[in-house]
């Protein structure tokens, strides 16, 4: 798999006892379709995998859309919320389509 774009995420509370790790890579396959993969767990543990395939990169968009919006209701679910970690793009990816604005401003939003 081609990695073209990757963003990891974390959140961490002390007094819950939470430290959890998302992480999603955005790539192409040998196929040449889109693929995400979404690594989650504990931060230090092996965590669990998730893996998604598709000619169409909308598909792909939805699903990085539809998870980084679940994060961002972390602090409601679990008591702390998720702040960006890591970011990597890789040369010639829109970042734009595949992580908008207004989500992505929420991330900061919450950090500050």
């Amino acid at each position: 798999m081609d990695n073209l774009l990757t963003i990891a995420l974390e959140a961490h509370s002390e007094e819950r006892n939470h430290h959890r790790r998302y992480e999603i890579v955005v790539g192409r396959d040998l196929l040449d379709d889109w693929t995400v993969a979404i690594h989650y767990g504990r931060v230090g543990q092996g965590g669990q995998a998730k893996r998604y395939a598709s000619a169409k990169a909308d598909d792909m968009k939805a699903i990085v859309r539809e998870r980084l919006l679940r994060r961002l209701s972390a602090p409601k679910r679990i008591g702390c919320p998720y702040r960006l970690a890591a970011f990597n793009a890789g040369p010639g990816i829109d970042i734009q389509s595949w992580l908008p604005g207004e989500v992505m401003a929420r991330f900061f939003h919450s950090a500050g």
